[in-house]
């Protein structure tokens, strides 16, 4: 340099820094805004995968504590019809349907018939409870309830005395009677906010039943008399009640869509 531009030099490096520090300044500016909307994003894809984390771990909070009684002897999940079922054998007298003094045992054992009353307490304290440690988790939804159902069934021997007095009628009472037992004892079930109970007869119907194996008993006894005593036998053993309990599993936020909405949050 001879000496003569000096005076022009440093204005125009001046220039030039501050555009350069403009330009950093917006870049830093655009960049740190594109970082924020991202981590935006990410939160949200985060309290998305999270919300559906909490409603499974919900679901599995509910099925496993309603699985646990199955682990005591007046419960067993029954893998054919899905279904937790009371597992104590409970046998009426023919039409007879109230749990205090009609079951089969009372003709012959009182002893043990009582022991099955007393079965059928522990039962219904049992359903209680297990209802009842649910809806006091403050972490499980409110829109998750319990059905517990109450089916009476009878037998197919015949009892048809108009429409208010055959099998589906006996049945019903045989349902009815045993919440009213219940009651008497303490448990009532209709008052947890959280249970939905249903009262219900099955007649001839319903499932698990227990079927007698007809060509079996004709290839033994023929068409005799005995066939029909056999038959009989086995057939009133549907003279019962059984009690299932079903979680109930209401608006649970765990869509398609949803799921198809964090795929696209976590693609970008």
């Amino acid at each position: 340099m001879d000496g003569k531009s000096n005076g022009s030099f440093w204005p125009s490096y001046v220039d030039i820094m501050t555009t350069l520090f403009a330009i950093m300044l917006v870049l830093f500016a655009v960049s740190f805004s594109r970082f924020k909307i991202k981590e935006q994003e990410q939160k949200e894809t985060l309290d998305m995968l999270q919300s559906l984390v909490d409603e499974y771990e919900n679901i599995i909070t509910v099925y496993s504590t309603v699985g646990s009684i199955d682990s005591t002897k007046y419960f067993g999940y029954d893998e054919k019809y899905l279904k937790h079922l009371f597992t104590i054998d409970v046998e009426y007298q023919m039409k007879g349907y109230s749990i205090v003094n009609q079951l089969k045992l009372d003709k012959t054992d009182k002893i043990l018939a009582d022991k099955k009353r007393e079965d059928i307490i522990a039962a219904g304290k049992l359903i209680k409870e297990t209802i009842l440690k649910l809806e006091n988790n403050s972490s499980i939804n409110n829109n998750i309830k319990f059905l517990v159902v109450i089916e009476g069934q009878s037998s197919k021997v015949g009892f048809e005395g108009g429409d208010w007095m055959n099998n589906y009628t006996l049945s019903y009472l045989r349902a009815r009677y045993i919440n009213e037992f219940w009651k008497q004892n303490g448990i009532d079930l209709e008052k947890i906010p959280r249970c939905e109970l249903i009262i219900s007869g099955s007649g001839e119907g319903g499932v698990p039943r227990i079927i007698p194996n007809e060509a079996e008993l004709h290839s033994k006894f023929g068409n005799s008399a005995e066939y029909m005593r056999e038959w009989s036998k086995i057939e009133e053993k549907n003279q019962r009640f059984l009690i299932h309990i079903v979680p109930v599993i209401g608006n649970i936020d765990v869509t398609k869509e949803k799921i198809e909405d964090i795929k696209s949050h976590t693609s970008k």
